[in-house]
């Protein structure tokens, strides 16, 4: 019986002391990321759907080719580097708008999307906005752009910069026009 205990005494020693010099890092490395909460940390998933709720109803749909998700400062960022399908739904759940752009990234906390690259924001009634660059805060349901806009809709388009609107251009302001054009109907 005392050498069994021996025995299995000196194997989880043996055990242990491989289990120990096998580690790449030592013991205070790891401690030091762990307790190091400005560290950054990246997830990369592909071919991405998510949904976004508020109490249970879908609020976004969010499609991408390629999602990075990192973490800094207690801060996720959703990055989306090969382009993103955007869809809103109001409150009972019915489609609202849909954005597409080449670029996305996602401010989870400061509730912040910036979106580049030929972007496209097109509501339920084909009330079109296209741009180069958009920050959309959901917090205040806000869409914002300090460059070159062009807003089209059935009625005619205009072209302006520093443009501030809702997210389905029930409201938008546009300053510094460059460019507008009127359909009208000629009755004869």
């Amino acid at each position: 019986m005392k050498t069994l205990k021996c025995l299995v005494f000196s194997i989880e020693l043996i055990f242990f002391f491989v289990i120990s010099i096998s580690c790449s890092r030592s013991v205070e490395e790891y401690k030091a990321v762990s307790e190091n909460i400005s560290e950054k940390s990246t997830e990369i998933s592909e071919g991405v759907q998510l949904y976004f709720s508020d109490f249970g109803k879908s609020k976004l749909k969010l499609e991408a080719q390629t999602l990075i998700s990192s973490e800094i400062d207690n801060q996720i960022t959703l990055e989306c580097p090969n382009g993103l399908n955007l869809t809103f739904y109001d409150s009972l759940g019915y489609f609202e708008s849909v954005l597409l752009a080449d670029y996305g990234m996602l401010f989870t906390t400061k509730e912040l999307l910036v979106v580049e690259k030929n972007v496209l924001f097109r509501n339920y009634l084909e009330d079109t906005l296209f741009a180069n660059e958009l920050t959309i805060d959901f917090e205040k349901d806000s869409i914002y752009s300090k460059d070159q806009v062009t807003f089209s809709n059935k009625e005619g388009r205009i072209s302006g910069k520093k443009l501030k609107a809702n997210s389905n251009f029930t409201f938008f302001k546009l300053s510094d026009i460059s460019d507008s054009h009127v359909n009208y109907e000629v009755k004869e």
